[in-house]
Parts: C-alpha cells; structure tokens; sequence
C-alpha cells in the first residue's frame, strides 16, 4: 500500500483532519451502539403551502427512541407554548422518549395562515407530515410514535387518528368531548358566571347548575338539546352582556352524520375515539372553565370503553384549571393574571402519572 509522504500529510488542512475525525467518531459511536447524549435538533419541514420549523430533542442513551409529537391548542403558540411544555417535557426525555414540538404557522419560524374553515384538517395534515419526517430518521422508532396534545388539540388527533396507522398512543389534555360549537357555548357560559350572577339570581343558578351535572352525560339528541338549553339560560343570568352570543346548536341531522369534512364545528370526535384501540391517558381539570370537565371525562370514559380498549387511563384532577395548572377558579382572567406573572405550577400528579405511564408503555 503506498504510504503517504511527510509532506502531503502537511498539505491536508487542519480544519480538514478535524472534519474526517467527527466523522470517524461518529461512525465508530453508530456502529458500536455508544449511548448518546441528550441534544436537541431544529427540523424545518413542508406541509403543503405551510413552512413549519421546530425542535426534536432527544433523550440522551441509545436509540432508536419512541417519540412524543405535541399537538397544540388554539391561537398563536411557539414550540415550547411559552415555557410550559419545558416540565411536561422534561418527564418524558427522562422517561427515554424524543419530542418534537413546532412553532405553529405564523408564529415564531414557521410561516402560513391557517384556514379557520377548514382549521382541523390542516392542522391533522400537518401532525401527519412531521410524522412521515419522523418515521424517516433512524433515531426514532417508527412503531412508536405518539401524540400528546391539549384543548383543540382534542379534535387535531382523533381526525389524524382517522387519516393515519402510524400512531401508537395517545395524551389528550383538557380534550373536548362535544363538538366545536358546544365546546364554546359551554366557554361562555363559565366565564358569563365568572362574571359574576345578580344576587337575586343566586337560587336560580344553584337550581340550573344543579341541572346541569345531570344532563352532563347526555347520550341522546334529545339529551343534548337539554344540555344546550341548560347552559342558554346559565348564560342568561349573567351580569356581563360581554358574555351571551352562545354558537347554535348542532342540528339534528349533523349531529347525527357526524362528517368532519361538513362544518367542523358540527363535528364530535368521540365518535373517532369510539374505534381507538391505541393506549390513552387522558386528563381533566376539575375546575376548567373552557371546556366541560365532566362531561369529558365521561365521554372519554364511555368512549374508550365502547372501543374495547384494554389500556386507557382517564382522570378528573381535583385543583386544575384548563392547562393543568392549580386553581382557585378556573376562570380566564385568573388564567391570564397566572401566566402573566410566572406564579403557575402545574399539578405534580400530572407529571407523576405521565412519567409512569410512559414507563409502562416501554416494558
């Protein structure tokens, strides 16, 4: 073999020796299965007209990892929602899971306008693209990767649920379990009494309230149109007019073709989360003022159960407002007041159990 002189190895740049021992390096680590520290990778991909750009972080060890694909709620969020993903996601790298987390279109890097008519579909498509993005690197286990998202995440996932056999579990945090429409009508009646009810109103509140945790676990057109009815006249007694235009009520014939590419407001996911056959840890906040807690956890609950699913977890977090946060009201103000000032905790519980779930999935 020749041997190269003492001066050609002179003649190869520094910069250049370097570069070809990385690479050596990295090789010699993939081929002999090296743990790998924990790091973090910015990924750019394309979902139709939509640039979406945000981070895989990885949880150090060796690969292939199973992944956590976080699902955002409504309005503008970047990658880590402000910092409050940083604990959620926390848990999950030390229980051996990647996660990957996206600024949403026009927010932060990732460019595009959602449509609002069409808003679930596209942001499903987009859940699917980065899964397709996932599935193609060798650091992730493609049987193995999951959703966890919160609020209207709640109807994203069971509609990409429904476009998709690559997801293998799911976390639904403060997840409807109405249609669109009743989930804002149900929004505005708790901040309308958030407002705040004339005293001389007060035994009527109790009274309809009092309705209400009845006509909660409706199963039947006819239930649910008591139910609306029920939070119409909650929203009638408030003080605050701010608070009273509740969206109309789903009709009869919708309500029961139940198509998500009609009116997506019309549209109910359980009906999707009634075939799930995946793991789901589900929570609920006890004292979420935008989105009926109760309601949901029993619509999950019955769901889950119709599904056969032989591995699913739903719990009523005593203390918890609409992000899992501890609350004294739940209300949005208060809400607000919260995340503006940093002074929010989400519930240790919450962590705890994902943690151990997650755990439980890997075994």
């Amino acid at each position: 073999m020749k041997q190269l002189s003492t001066s050609s190895i002179r003649r190869i740049p520094i910069t250049t020796l370097a570069k070809l021992l990385m690479v050596a390096l990295l090789l010699l680590s993939s081929c002999t299965g090296q743990p790998q520290p924990p790091r973090i990778e910015e990924i750019t991909f394309q979902s139709g007209s939509f640039k979406v750009v945000g981070d895989l972080r990885l949880p150090g060890g060796r690969g292939p990892y199973p992944v956590v694909v976080f699902v955002h709620g409504d309005g503008p969020t970047d990658r880590t929602a402000s910092g409050m993903y940083l604990p959620v996601m926390e848990r999950m790298l030390r229980a051996g899971y990647a996660t990957f987390a996206w600024d949403k279109p026009g927010t932060g890097e990732s460019t595009g306008t959602i449509d609002r008519r069409q808003l679930i579909k596209q942001r499903a498509q987009i859940v699917l693209d980065a899964i397709e993005v996932l599935k193609a690197r060798p650091d992730i286990d493609p049987r193995q990767i999951g959703l966890a998202g919160i609020s209207q995440a709640g109807y994203v996932m069971p509609r990409a649920l429904s476009m998709s056999e690559d997801i293998a579990f799911m976390i639904c945090v403060s997840c409807p379990g109405m249609a669109g429409n009743d989930q804002t009508a149900y929004l505005v009646t708790a901040q309308a009494l958030c407002a705040g009810v004339p005293g001389e109103k007060a035994d009527q509140k109790r009274s309809l309230l009092s309705e209400l945790d009845r006509a909660r676990t409706y199963e039947t057109y006819a239930e649910y149109v008591h139910y609306r009815e029920i939070l119409e006249a909650l929203t009638d007694l408030a003080a605050n007019p701010a608070w009273s235009d509740l969206p109309a009520v789903v009709p009869e014939t919708e309500w029961q073709l139940n198509n998500p590419s009609y009116l997506e407001g019309y549209w109910n996911p359980i009906k999707v989360i009634e075939q799930v056959k995946i793991p789901v840890l589900a929570f609920f906040g006890e004292r979420d003022t935008q989105m009926d807690p109760i309601q949901g956890a029993h619509a999950y609950r019955e769901a889950l159960e119709r599904a056969g699913n032989p591995n699913f977890r739903v719990q009523l977090i005593p203390g918890a407002n609409h992000t899992m946060v501890l609350a004294e009201t739940g209300c949005m103000d208060e809400m607000r007041q919260r995340l503006q000032s940093g002074e929010w905790t989400i519930v240790p519980e919450i962590l705890d159990t994902l943690e151990e779930w997650l755990r439980g999935l890997r075994r």
